[in-house]
């Protein structure tokens, strides 16, 4: 198969990422012509692209309309587009991703909204302030063990908070590690660089002012992504980051920065849930009724779970709690498939009612014999 890049070339993609997994699917793929490239920053209608040498590149007409909202390009994917002189790169495809960072739309769209691709680990950035919520992590979590992204719960801003060990505690459940830092006062970076390993691809994720962009900067050495104080009262941050950019770290690896993300929308189903929740499953599988409803029956694993701390009640409520949200995501999309399956199947004898009028209104006439 032919190919329009060199080995100098491979060698420096590969500090995107590029691997012997992804030379795979690029043999794998009819590309002649086309050259690997993986998109660093996502401005909408425009993206920017390393080839490894940056290029500004725009989506391929054709790629554009056969492509639904959530398999579109976003930051992370690898892709192969087509390159002239002095003109934007164009994307003719995306090759298969790895991962995706997910969650649902906010507001009445349903459907996913992919955040990045190709991740392989996720920090989570939680203030030790007024806007610490074990709950929110939990959120994350979930949507990040369904895609099998590691996760480091970063707790920031360790210089102003009082209560860090009791804050510490909230967390021991979630099977996570967690670091605890200041992104703003913190001398060096060391509690982290042990998790940047070259080749890999983090994601930074949290709400506004959690201090995501000052993170970037200190692990970058210089001030790329803008900063704002935020509100003293409540610790509320207006978005600082307004696109997604994936950066080249001094010492090897990939970060992604990301607008705040205050509502998470959960996206997955049921079965999704195993992975974030293993001891409640377990409990599950050692009930004595198959569909036990886990309230009054006996026998039952997880009230013996709850009784004899093996289950966490906290984590139970949330597990509850996520297991209505996606029954209730499951019977909305369920809705929506049968409205649109109602919908092809009377477009579909519309269109067999055309054709028989069309039919009808081309047969020949006989006039010698008109009431034929």
């Amino acid at each position: 198969m032919e190919t329009l890049y060199t080995v100098e070339q491979m060698s420096t993609l590969q500090d995107y990422g590029w691997n012997d997994a992804r030379q795979a699917d690029w043999d794998a793929g009819s590309f002649v012509g086309l050259v690997p490239a993986r998109i660093i920053a996502d401005f909408g209608q425009q993206y920017r692209v390393a080839l490894p040498g940056e290029r500004i590149a725009q989506l391929a007409g054709a790629l554009a309309h056969k492509l639904t909202v959530f398999a579109m390009p976003k930051i992370g994917d690898w892709v192969a587009v087509e390159l002239s002189d002095n003109q934007p790169a164009i994307i003719q495809a995306i090759l298969p991703r790895t991962s995706e960072i997910v969650r649902g739309h906010v507001g009445r769209l349903l459907d996913k909204q992919v955040v990045a691709a190709n991740v392989d680990l996720a920090f989570i950035v939680q203030p030790l302030d007024h806007d610490f919520s074990p709950e929110r992590l939990e959120r994350y979590i979930f949507q990040l063990a369904s895609q099998n992204i590691d996760v480091v719960i970063l707790l920031n801003k360790s210089d102003t908070a009082k209560d860090i060990p009791a804050k510490q505690a909230q967390l021991t459940s979630l099977g996570a590690d967690v670091v605890v830092m200041s992104a703003l006062k913190d001398p060096d970076m060391a509690v982290i660089e042990p998790y940047i390993v070259p080749g890999n691809t983090i994601v930074i994720l949290g709400s506004s002012g959690a201090g995501k962009s000052t993170l970037t900067n200190r692990l970058l050495g210089e001030q790329r992504q803008a900063t704002q104080t935020i509100r003293e009262r409540d610790s509320k941050g207006r978005h600082t980051t307004v696109h997604r950019e994936l950066f080249l770290l001094p010492g090897g690896g990939m970060i992604i920065d990301t607008p705040g993300i205050r509502e998470l929308q959960l996206w997955g189903t049921e079965s999704d849930l195993e992975a974030s929740f293993p001891e409640i499953f377990e409990a599950i599988r050692h009930c004595h009724y198959p569909h036990c409803s886990h309230i009054t029956e006996d026998r039952c694993g997880v009230k013996a779970g709850l009784a004899d701390g093996t289950i966490d009640p906290k984590r139970y409520k949330m597990y509850l709690n996520f297991q209505r949200e996606l029954q209730a995501l499951e019977t909305r999309r369920g809705f929506i498939e049968d409205r649109r399956s109602e919908q092809t199947k009377e477009s579909a004898k519309r269109r067999q009612r055309r054709l028989k009028r069309s039919a009808q209104d081309s047969e020949p006439i006989d006039y010698e014999n008109p009431d034929a």
